[in-house]
């Protein structure tokens, strides 16, 4: 374990600062005290396997309406109306912050406009992207991957959701106001009060785009025009119902595939085995990437409320308190992966978090699956390897999600 940073002076609300020497604490935690109590962040940290999987599926009464006990209790409530009307206003209504019978309704809904086949629909313009990429990677020199890497999620998340080209400047900075303010335990009010401004300035730019929808019925073959349309039997989605879909959508479902491809370079870019099996067997494609997502830790951790009072591992969780499950350790726990430190691309990730087994399963695992498989598969069958050229990587400041703002790199073509 990393001897400046103990469990005595650690904070979790700035555990991405630490990068990678976070694995070392949470595995500390795993064995010695798997639901621990963190009084710098007010919350309790969760780190077993089995544990995570009891809170995700249910068997415990944990609850994602979660949003004053995990991020706005930064702010005075009575301040909520006048410095935070966006969260207040729209979490509800994400899917994310939602328990049954609601969640199972607006996720009914949703399987309805985003299926395998619009996946499979986007997999030629996807793969037209990365082809451009792979040009941009043989350019000699040094190459920011972080830019690389924002490049086939943000475009393929525009093209799905029928939004304009000018959007994407923007991802980037919402998405990281987002995940630094809901992502992170015991957040600072500024924080919080950024990514309420994150989600005014993306419901400000979607709400046109719903009202055409609305107006031009079946204008657009697009996401968006699925939302609006989307029915079962007469039930639909609420203009408020959409906008919190596409809050989500758009911050998660471009940042956390970029933030895989950065992680998952890096780690790959020293482990030569590991990228040569990579390009030796191309079947295997999709094991190896989850493999590679359980071991470099992009989903890190997910929030909970806890619902009711209940004993756990001998400790007394009370109704209202806040719960931290701790993927990145649960994924590299002996009690469920053999030799868990060892990056193994031949793998089985059957038991993996990554995607929040569960209820809560990831809506958009088929879209980030066939953009990072189709990527790895033409970055190793087009090049040999890479370096890392940055001294010391820098993570953003976000537990939730992981992230790598800025990695410098070199890669050598075949």
């Amino acid at each position: 374990m990393d001897q400046a940073v103990t469990l005595a002076n650690f904070d979790f609300s700035h555990a991405g600062e630490l990068g990678d020497r976070l694995f070392p604490i949470l595995n500390e935690l795993r064995e010695s005290d798997p639901v621990h109590w963190d009084e710098k962040s007010r919350c309790w940290i969760v780190t077993r396997h089995a544990d995570i999987m009891d809170a995700l599926y249910g068997r415990v009464p944990v609850s994602n309406v979660r949003l004053a006990q995990a991020s706005i209790s930064a702010i005075p409530q009575a301040q909520w109306a006048e410095k935070l009307p966006n969260l207040v206003k729209y979490s509800p209504y994400q899917i994310t912050n939602m328990d049954p019978p609601n969640h199972t309704r607006m996720r009914g809904l949703l399987t309805k406009a985003f299926s395998r086949n619009v996946v499979e629909a986007l997999r030629p313009y996807a793969k037209g992207i990365i082809a451009g990429l792979m040009e941009k990677l043989r350019a000699p020199g040094e190459i920011e991957f972080a830019d690389i890497a924002l490049a086939l999620p943000g475009n393929v998340i525009l093209k799905l959701l029928g939004l304009p080209e000018e959007f994407y400047p923007r991802l980037r900075v919402w998405a990281n106001d987002v995940m630094v303010g809901l992502g992170t335990p015991n957040p600072q009010g500024e924080w919080v009060i950024a990514a309420d401004r994150a989600f005014a300035e993306l419901t400000a730019a979607v709400l046109p785009i719903i009202k055409d929808r609305r107006e031009t019925p079946h204008r657009a073959d697009d996401f968006i025009s699925s939302l609006v349309y989307a029915k079962d039997g007469k039930d639909g989605l609420s203009e408020d119902e959409i906008v919190g879909v596409l809050q989500v959508a758009v911050i998660a479902g471009h940042d956390t595939t970029a933030n895989s491809m950065t992680l998952g370079i890096e780690k790959l870019a020293r482990d030569a085995k590991a990228w040569a099996y990579m390009a030796d067997h191309p079947e295997q494609m999709m094991n190896a990437v989850l493999e590679l997502m359980r071991y470099s830790a992009m989903s890190a951790a997910q929030n909970r409320a806890v619902a009711a009072d209940f004993e756990w591992h001998g400790k007394q969780i009370k109704k209202g308190d806040t719960i931290f499950l701790m993927h990145a350790a649960g994924n590299r726990d002996p009690r469920a992966y053999e030799n868990p430190e060892v990056l193994d691309l031949s793998r089985t990730n059957d038991q993996s978090l990554t995607f929040a087994p569960g209820i809560h399963h990831c809506i958009g695992h088929l879209l980030a699956k066939m953009q990072l498989t189709e990527f790895f598969a033409a970055l190793t069958e087009n090049f040999s390897g890479a370096e890392v050229l940055d001294a010391e990587v820098k993570f953003a400041n976000i537990l939730a999600f992981r992230a790598i703002p800025s990695l410098r790199m070199k890669f050598y073509p075949r």
